[in-house]
């Protein structure tokens, strides 16, 4: 199975002490996320985020692939609680975390740049931010609507390495969290299941 092709078979569940971190952002005519809304939909910057993702994991040499271990596609608010309490500007994050093979995890950082790099090959512009324990490797393009983080997490006692990859769209205006419209799209729509009610409904006919 292909890297694009084993994203959707595999659940939401975020890593951590990732060390090195590449943004990729875009602006074609729209803000970028946290920036406000556009006059893009939800549905249709979800499509662009969930592309550049997996655009991006296939761009990983299948040989240094060990597994995809971790996706998510879900929708964040853009303001804080207190600018905007019902969550109505929401930008689109797809993520996913790909183990590295323990032969290849010495060149995770030499992985991760020639990700970059490949972007870099097709017009993207970056600039590098160097801190204490981080890199930031800031690309951007005047064709794409999202952006697009590479954060390494190289080999430490009981963790495999890993690169996950995430891609943010813009921020759009919704109903809220709890709209139809962001449920559909994150899946939420389907009628939950209410065992309280039928085991009350068998207690009751039984004691009939």
């Amino acid at each position: 199975m292909s890297i694009t092709g084993a994203l959707i078979h595999r659940l939401p569940i975020l890593g951590a002490g990732f060390v090195a971190l590449l943004v990729v952002s875009g602006c074609a005519g729209t803000t970028s996320p946290g920036a406000g809304a556009t006059t893009a939909t939800l549905s249709q910057t979800k499509s662009v985020a969930q592309l550049l993702r997996n655009e991006a994991a296939s761009r990983l040499p299948h040989i240094v692939v060990k597994d995809v271990n971790e996706t998510l596609d879900v929708s964040e608010a853009c303001e804080t609680v207190a600018d905007d309490p019902d969550g109505l500007s929401r930008s689109w994050l797809s993520t996913t975390t790909i183990l590295l093979t323990n032969s290849q995890a010495a060149r995770i950082a030499t992985v991760s740049d020639s990700l970059a790099q490949s972007f870099v090959d097709q017009g993207w512009t970056q600039t590098h931010t160097d801190s204490d324990n981080q890199t930031l490797i800031a690309l951007e393009s005047e064709t794409s609507l999202a952006r697009i983080e590479f954060s390494v997490e190289p080999k430490v006692k009981g963790q495999e390495p890993a690169i996950r990859i995430s891609a943010t769209g813009p921020c759009v205006p919704t109903a809220g969290a709890e709209s139809d419209e962001v449920k559909k799209l994150e899946g939420r729509d389907n009628p939950t299941d209410e065992p309280a009610d039928e085991e009350a409904d068998v207690t009751d006919e039984e004691t009939n």
